[in-house]
């Protein structure tokens, strides 16, 4: 039973807390944020690493509360999902830490509602708390697959830990996580709330484009650099003008390697106007990427972190809706992509926006 705390309080103080996978997680939360306090709630955000270090960047008037969590260590080769099972103690561990560190930040910032994106340990017996994610079910390798339902049941369990569980998708036929928000019909405190992007899109054409292409690193060690170095050498190559966004938001630094410009971050608007102003995009194919592209209508070729079976099934599930190109990093070839790429036609029809009423609402009805 959750207790409620003082409801008398002028505002409604709300800690929330993306989990530190690459960007992604923080990055989604940008537009919830901004819809928060536009809603005259005081937001507190709890956060480690990079994307700890993106959302201070954004919002630096907004208290900052460190949070750690477990510290996933990635494979060079494409066997993630087996130094994983091994790193599951690890995981849990973590869990059990950042649970036990949450009363602390509720007593000392008198927390009424905690949004959790993906950090299963940030959930409270005394406030309501709120859970972030496109996985409902998650995405299995092969091998796992005979352990699909009881994987899916342990998983729903410990979501249902948390009062609500808000996915950032459409609900009916025509969405971007496929299976794994809509494999099964879920219980009223499962609310769709649209696609969560950090941009706005306007309705400007861009006839010159600044970049012929943009690429967009992101993602965890050690991938993240093998991807750059990979995409770097064939760039260099190809004579193209062309930009390089490292994902890297501690520096600001920024050069020029003959065609090819290299920054480590960008602001927001940045980001959106190298987006816009680039005839062709290469990123990965995490989730909050995909909701960006399709938010500013832009097709491009993602490649998928080898072995993180969520961006592979995305390759599968989307590549027949016409939007993008995926191919492998092992045998990436630039040219061959972008011929590809140029051949499609997406259909950008359905509404891109995250359902700002729908979550308001679901706030206040927590209060």
């Amino acid at each position: 039973m959750i207790l409620f705390g003082n409801l008398n309080k002028e505002k409604t103080n709300i800690l929330i807390a993306p989990l530190n996978w690459g960007l992604g997680h923080a990055v989604r939360d940008i537009p919830l944020i901004y819809n928060l306090l536009k809603n005259k709630f005081e937001v507190i955000i709890g956060g480690e690493g990079q994307s700890g270090e993106l959302l201070k960047n954004e919002f630096p008037e907004l208290q900052y509360v460190e949070i750690q969590s477990f510290k996933i260590k990635y494979p060079k080769n494409q066997f993630f999902i087996l130094k994983l099972l091994f790193q599951i103690p690890k995981i849990f561990i973590g869990i059990i830490g950042e649970h036990k560190h949450l009363q602390n930040i509720i007593d000392k910032y008198e927390i009424d509602i905690i949004i959790s994106d993906n950090r299963y340990g940030l959930y409270s017996d005394k406030i309501p708390s709120v859970f972030i994610t496109h996985q409902v079910f998650p995405a299995l390798p092969k091998s796992l697959k005979i352990f699909e339902k009881i994987i899916y049941k342990s998983h729903r369990k410990r979501i249902d830990k948390f009062e609500k569980c808000l996915i950032p998708d459409f609900e009916g036929k025509i969405n971007l996580s496929g299976d794994l928000s809509h494999k099964y019909k879920f219980s009223e405190n499962y609310h769709f709330i649209g696609i969560l992007s950090q941009f706005e899109k306007d309705d400007i054409e861009t006839a010159d484009y600044k970049y012929d292409i943009a690429v967009i690193i992101s993602g965890p060690e050690p991938q993240r650099s093998i991807f750059e170095e990979k995409i770097t050498e064939q760039i260099l190559q190809s004579g193209k003008k062309a930009i390089l966004i490292s994902g890297l938001p501690e520096t600001s630094i920024r050069k020029q390697v003959e065609n090819l410009t290299i920054v480590n971050h960008l602001s927001r608007a940045e980001m959106q106007d190298v987006i816009v102003n680039s005839e062709i995009i290469i990123s990965r194919s995490g989730y909050t990427t995909i909701m960006d592209l399709v938010k500013l209508q832009k097709k491009a070729v993602l490649i998928p972190t080898p072995g993180q079976t969520e961006q592979e099934y995305f390759s599968d599930y989307l590549k027949n809706k016409t939007m993008f190109v995926f191919r492998k990093q092992n045998n990436f070839d630039l040219n061959n992509a972008v011929s590809e790429l140029k051949t499609l036609n997406p259909d950008f029809k359905k509404n891109s926006n995250l359902d700002c009423n729908s979550f308001i609402n679901i706030i206040k009805s927590l209060k």
